[in-house]
């Protein structure tokens, strides 16, 4: 079950995707990088119409379940390593930041260790209403209506949680909760990078929100990086 505890802070890193190549951080230790892309032709995607809160939230938002960069790079696919590192104590104490901003969740998509603290903030100066599920069971349900509200909720169970809000329809985001520390999100590119994984052979797991779920082998060298890129087919 997920919990609300007292909590602030902020660890952006968390979501973003790293894109050297260098040397691996710790000694003894691989990595895997990558780039995903789309096969073909990207789906048109329509703006979400705005139908309330105008002045704030704007006449409409982009669709952000699906954003493909220059070259095919696929944005906001989250791997990981099911098998991989578990979390340390530090890594399950890190604090994550979805904001809202102008009637829209930022970062549309988190992904983060099991253990870690989700700070849910309203920086608008509107009511939003946070509903949150979880294999289609309520996750957590609480109104905001203050600018600078901000209510930490401790994400003590691993799965995907999607988040709405009741009060803007077109208003959507996904947190990903891992049973790892090796993880990585694509960014605007497509390319990943997840540091520190110990020798052997793995299971990567993908995911992403319109595209689906995929699972690869990779096998980890110490002290070499392996390059892992993967295709994806539009839907």
């Amino acid at each position: 079950m997920i919990a609300i505890v007292a909590a602030l802070g902020l660890l952006a890193a968390d979501t973003a995707a790293k894109t050297d190549a260098g040397t691996p951080a710790t000694p003894g230790t691989g990595r895997i990088a990558g780039k995903v892309t789309l096969a073909g032709l990207a789906p048109s995607l329509a703006n979400l119409p705005v139908t309330r809160d105008l002045k704030i939230c704007g006449s409409s938002k982009p669709d952000e379940a699906l954003e493909v960069g220059v070259g095919g790079g696929v944005k906001n696919v989250v791997l990981w390593l099911p098998e991989g590192p578990k979390p340390t104590r530090e890594e399950a104490a890190r604090k994550v930041k979805l904001d809202q901003q102008a009637c829209a969740y930022v970062p549309h998509l988190i992904a983060a260790p099991v253990g870690a603290t989700l700070n849910v903030t309203n920086s608008d100066p509107v009511l939003h209403n946070v509903h949150a599920t979880e294999k289609d069971a309520k996750a957590f349900n609480y109104a905001m209506p203050l600018k600078g509200h901000v209510v930490p909720t401790k994400l003590n169970t691993t799965g995907t949680i999607k988040i709405a809000c009741d009060v803007h329809p077109w208003m959507h985001a996904v947190v990903h909760v891992l049973p790892t520390s090796a993880y990585s999100v694509t960014n605007e590119g497509g390319t990943y990078l997840i540091e520190n994984v110990p020798p052997g052979h793995y299971k990567l797991h993908l995911s992403h929100e319109r595209l689906g779920e995929r699972d690869d082998e990779v096998d980890v060298t110490a002290g070499q990086t392996v390059q892992h890129d993967l295709s994806l087919t539009p839907r």
